[in-house]
């Protein structure tokens, strides 16, 4: 590929607008409009063509949290978006939030700058092998290069399906000279989704077992509930909800849905089971395991049964639920009386200062419409347990792909970039996990943010496991992590606004925008005393 300049460098940079124009026409069919950046000298070409194009441009210092705000992204517009870095370690960052998409079944698209392969294997800085980085956990997987004066497209992975896609761009060294302008390709057409395949013989199988049927539903974005709603109202089952559903103080709904978590749904005794969304975090779920006698049907946007056994066990697409022959029929199991209700009311109202009742204290100072995420695990179940009926119009959700507690504060300030108003509640371990996240602020829609760290001195969760509680204080040490921090340095360095919460009196807001940071310290004491009255533990 020659030119009227003639220098190896010239040469050099228009070969990799070539490649970048190849890209960038790919991303465009893909629908990608919104890119998360953490610069380099290798991607600065592509960052170039990226502003020049006048794209939504989210610029990060480091790129673990760009990877999670790019999720955060993807999770509340449903569209995919694209995160880009340059060579060698800085690609390693992206496999968490990677792994979390994977899980998830949502479009994040890694773009991963690299040096050209003949590199590879040499131990020349930053060539690494980036090429099948993520192995399994991307739907599809290609490099783009330009070898022997043409450009290659190799496709290492495509299974096809919804979920995180990973494009390896291999660039020359070169940026002196370059002026050159995105090159306009012909446009490729969308490769069409095949068509949706169900087991027929598997669904019914699972409608012509006999027995009380239960609905498990959550991690339902808002735009699925009006079709989950519309099944759960027609089989008519009781319906068991976490906050992620969405489904929380449903009108429509009210008189099926449960109250009252783990104790309610032992003591209800199902023959059968239907799940909406995402895997549940409840306890009972996983206890399904050992029950082959339980047929299962799992209805999702992502692929997975959320079960180890395969025996009675169906999953189908979340299209599903508007295929013209998928038939639900009327199950109507009776609904089953909570006898629990009370002494769940007494608990809490004898321990408003333990950590489930902080729940419900946080719930009734949240605003119409607002955004919340639940991160992770334990924040969720106690919300589950013992929230007020959410605000109208709130969404929630939560990363409940791998379940792990890292990134959760970018996906936050991701799902938040556009709302008015927005909430995380989160422990005090997991924002240890992520405190560069709030480095994206700046450049977010001004909103009222509020950054809620349940502070309770360590893994907490931990305390709950049964085996554990009967472990040496050495052990319990190493697990929980027990620790004395104060959170309001860290509201600092980010300019953040900054308060300590330890009764309830202290919730009132006095600001509508902002970003906050709300250390609220439970009383460990009637936490302790709370969990032994409900649970007897």
């Amino acid at each position: 590929m020659a030119d009227s300049n003639g220098s190896p460098e010239h040469t050099a940079v228009q070969r990799n607008v070539e490649l970048i124009s190849a890209l960038l026409n790919e991303l465009d069919v893909m629908g990608v409009r919104e890119f998360c950046v953490a610069a380099g000298a290798r991607n600065a070409q592509l960052l170039h063509l990226l502003l020049a194009r006048r794209s939504v441009v989210y610029h990060f210092v480091e790129e673990r949290s760009a990877a999670f705000f790019a999720l955060g992204r993807v999770m509340h517009s449903r569209r995919p978006v694209a995160v880009v870095t340059t060579s060698g370690t800085a690609v390693a960052e992206l496999f968490p939030a990677i792994m979390e998409a994977h899980y998830q079944a949502l479009p994040l698209i890694a773009i991963t700058a690299d040096r050209p392969s003949r590199y590879r294997g040499s131990g020349a800085p930053q060539a690494v092998e980036q090429m099948g980085f993520f192995g399994n956990y991307v739907v599809r997987d290609v490099e783009m290069e330009y070898r022997d004066a043409e450009y290659h497209a190799t496709v290492g992975r495509a299974t096809g399906g919804s979920g995180p896609q990973h494009f390896n761009i291999c660039l020359e060294e070169g940026f002196a000279c370059f002026e050159a302008e995105h090159r306009d390709l012909p446009a490729r057409k969308p490769t069409p989704h095949p068509a949706l395949e169900w087991d027929k013989v598997g669904i019914s199988k699972f409608w012509s077992a006999k027995g009380p049927m239960l609905a498990l539903v959550g991690g339902l974005h808002p735009a699925d509930v009006p079709a989950a709603r519309q099944f759960l109202l027609k089989v008519g089952v009781p319906v068991m909800a976490e906050a992620t559903s969405n489904l929380l103080g449903d009108d429509q709904l009210k008189s099926q849905l449960l109250t009252g978590g783990e104790s309610v749904m032992r003591a209800f005794d199902a023959k059968r089971v239907v799940r909406l969304g995402s895997v549940p975090s409840w306890r009972w779920w996983r206890d399904l395991d050992a029950r082959e006698d339980i047929p299962v049907l799992n209805i999702s946007r992502a692929p997975f049964r959320g079960l180890s056994r395969t025996e009675g066990v169906v999953t189908c697409s979340w299209d599903v639920l508007r295929h013209p022959d998928f038939h639900v029929p009327m199950v109507a199991s009776a609904m089953p009386v909570n006898t629990d209700a009370e002494r769940l009311e007494r608990a809490l109202e004898a321990n408003p200062l333990s950590e489930p009742a902080w729940m419900g204290h946080l719930s009734r100072v949240m605003g119409e419409g607002s955004m919340v995420m639940l991160g992770n695990s334990l924040p969720i179940r106690e919300w589950n347990l013992a929230s007020e009926p959410p605000p109208t119009g709130a969404a929630f959700f939560a990363n409940r792909g791998a379940n792990g507690i890292d990134g959760l504060v970018s996906t936050w300030l991701g799902l938040s970039a556009q709302s008015q108003e927005s909430w995380l509640i989160v422990g005090d371990l997991s924002a240890v996990y992520d405190l560069g996240a709030p480095w994206i602020l700046p450049q977010l829609k001004a909103g009222k943010r509020r950054l809620v760290v349940i502070n309770n001195g360590g893994g907490k969760i931990f305390s709950r496991v049964a085996w554990l509680k009967d472990a040496d204080e050495g052990t319990r040490r190493v697990m929980e992590n027990p620790h004395g921090l104060s959170f309001e340095p860290w509201a600092r360095m980010w300019s953040m606004d900054y308060r300590l919460i330890t009764v309830p009196d202290q919730l009132h807001d006095d600001a509508d925008e902002g970003a906050a940071i709300w250390e609220v310290r439970p009383d460990m004491l009637q936490t302790e005393a709370f969990w032994k009255a409900w649970q007897g533990s």
